[in-house]
């Protein structure tokens, strides 16, 4: 259960606008937007950095990517949402899990040298 309010087709008229169009597309408006529906300005943004993100990669690309994240960052809702999302893309469930294998291969990394601070010595050579 979503801690604040949800505001499905409450919100100003911008967000129910841009609500009306996400039921469209799933046929209900997902909660994530529910609780972004207050203030349709907030919605718009927060959905045009998504659609900006990751261009030049394919989407299936893209939501491997965003699946690695979802789960080094622990969000649940995230992870099935972009998990039904790859396999619409053309994603496997062994590309998925694959995924996952590498968010958590290099949160173990990132937790380790976060706290013995390391040195950085791997760096990509400069153009």
């Amino acid at each position: 259960m979503a801690a604040i309010r949800k505001y499905n087709r409450t919100g100003d008229a911008k967000a129910v606008a841009i609500q009306e169009s996400i039921e469209k597309k799933f046929g209900f408006v997902p909660e994530v937007f529910q609780v972004m529906g207050r203030n349709g300005d907030f919605l718009e943004a927060v959905l045009n950095c998504a659609d900006a993100a990751g261009r030049g990669l394919d989407a299936k690309t893209r939501e491997l990517i965003t699946i690695a994240v979802s789960a080094a960052n622990g969000c649940q809702y995230c992870l099935e949402a972009h998990r039904a999302a790859a396999l619409l893309a053309g994603a496997t469930d062994e590309e998925i899990t694959a995924a996952i294998e590498v968010a958590a291969s290099i949160s173990l990394f990132n937790t380790y040298n976060k706290a013995i601070g390391l040195n950085i010595d791997l760096k990509a050579p400069m153009k």
